[in-house]
């Protein structure tokens, strides 16, 4: 199923530029892409709304769209898209799959190219390793922030994120070349808009890409080391259990069990 491009500006020698881009990652990325209704959304703006909900270092991000609520706080026109309205006023949702790029993201074609490939393989986890990427997502985003601060834990230490920053370097490298990404890479760090931020470009300035992981492998080697946070976890999941992608989601599964 294609991946539907959506590129918003009022310039259409930019938008038809943007859009060029984002396809020559899609057609990088291939038969890997996700066999769902997916959307990539690329903004001329930076919402107020979603830049308080998630900091000034975030540049874009992957859902997955199972009904019109999971889209509360985002811009109308950005819901207009995955769920449009018809002359009743009636909304049909057509996209399950939501990948988001901000304005200034796009200002750039190289922090174009790694972040809409970063996301993408977001999406790709989803559909090729579901209930990998849940516990994933589970630890990096429900997890409490005292949680986190005690564990030290940092994006470098959730293998769908190592995943995806070691693919979207790959991708931009291939598209542009290897000196100009390093050249973004270190535009970067310099900028230091956060000092997390920055440590996690001087992170991703390491990877090769000879650099691999195995998920599922480095999925049970973090959970090891949530060990004294199994209560926490399972609340988080609990929490999650009208979400179909956690309904199933089985922590023992991924030898938490074996740990007690």
């Amino acid at each position: 199923m294609p991946v539907t491009i959506e590129v918003k500006s009022g310039d259409a020698v930019l938008k038809g530029h943007r859009k060029m881009v984002a396809q020559r990652v899609l057609d990088h990325l291939g038969p890997c892409l996700p066999n769902s209704r997916a959307l990539c959304f690329l903004d001329d703006e930076d919402p107020p709304e979603l830049r308080r909900e998630h900091g000034p270092a975030n540049r874009g991000g992957y859902m997955v769209v199972h009904d019109e609520g999971y889209l509360d706080g985002w811009p109308s026109y950005v819901r207009e898209c995955v769920c449009p309205s018809d002359r009743f006023g009636h909304r049909t949702r057509v996209i399950d799959d939501l990948v988001y790029l901000y304005g200034s993201t796009c200002a750039d074609e190289v922090g174009l190219t790694m972040t809409l490939a970063h996301e993408l393989q977001h999406a790709i986890q989803h559909g090729k390793e579901r209930k990998v990427w849940a516990v994933n997502s589970l630890i990096a985003n429900d997890l409490s922030r005292r949680t986190i601060a005690a564990l030290k834990l940092k994006w470098s230490d959730i293998p769908i994120e190592v995943e995806a920053r070691i693919v979207s370097k790959h991708v931009a490298e291939s598209i542009f070349d290897e000196q100009r990404v390093t050249h973004h890479i270190d535009t970067k760090i310099a900028e230091r808009i956060t000092e997390a931020d920055s440590a996690d470009w001087q992170y991703i300035r390491t990877l090769t890409v000879s650099t691999t992981i195995d998920l599922a492998a480095e999925t049970q080697q973090l959970l090891k080391r949530l060990k004294g946070f199994r209560l926490e976890l399972e609340n988080a999941l609990q929490e999650k259990r009208q979400n179909p992608d956690y309904a199933d989601i089985v922590l023992d599964a991924f030898s938490l069990g074996d740990l007690d």
